[in-house]
């Protein structure tokens, strides 16, 4: 009789720290929602503060850019083309940023070119190619279109450049 009841005991304490655990899962998730979205709100009022006009809904805010080289081949930015004898067996994707962090880059590459906008009406996503011989590289790219004119930002080292390059 008193061995069930350890039995007993011991199973209900470890369904008591089961939701516990489960609790903190949930509170952890909340928290970096919470946070995510706070850093949403303040790189947008980041852009307002430097003249830069951006719907929320406009900025992709999860990647929509594939990492298996297959798919990633087709999510070339229109201007690009692969090689005749396609993708070489060494290619590279290089990592995109955080979307947060891109906007900000962004806003540091305008100045850097000196040039200027107040609003971003559209933002693509896609792969840029280079490559030769055995190497290759896909490159993430943002091709941003503003009232200033069309950008490109490399999502892997954050640059910013003129039109489509």
């Amino acid at each position: 009789m008193e061995r069930s009841k350890l039995k007993l005991t011991v199973i209900f304490l470890l369904a008591v720290l089961n939701l516990f655990l489960l609790g903190n899962v949930f509170l952890q998730y909340h928290q970096a929602r919470s946070y995510e979205n706070t850093t949403r709100e303040q790189v947008l009022v980041y852009l307002q503060n430097s003249g830069i006009a951006v719907d929320r809904e406009t900025v992709p805010w999860q990647s929509g850019l594939a990492t298996e080289l297959e798919q990633a081949a087709g999510q070339l930015l229109p201007d690009q083309s692969l090689p005749e004898e396609g993708l070489p067996a060494h290619c590279e994707i290089q990592p995109a940023r955080d979307a947060a962090t891109l906007l900000m880059d962004f806003v540091r590459g305008l100045s850097d070119l000196g040039a200027s906008c107040s609003q971003i009406t559209a933002i693509r996503e896609g792969y840029l190619y280079s490559g030769e011989g055995e190497r290759a590289v896909l490159t993430p790219v943002w091709e941003l279109e503003t009232d200033g004119g069309t950008f490109r930002l490399d999502c892997a080292q954050g640059t910013l450049t003129q039109g489509a390059a």
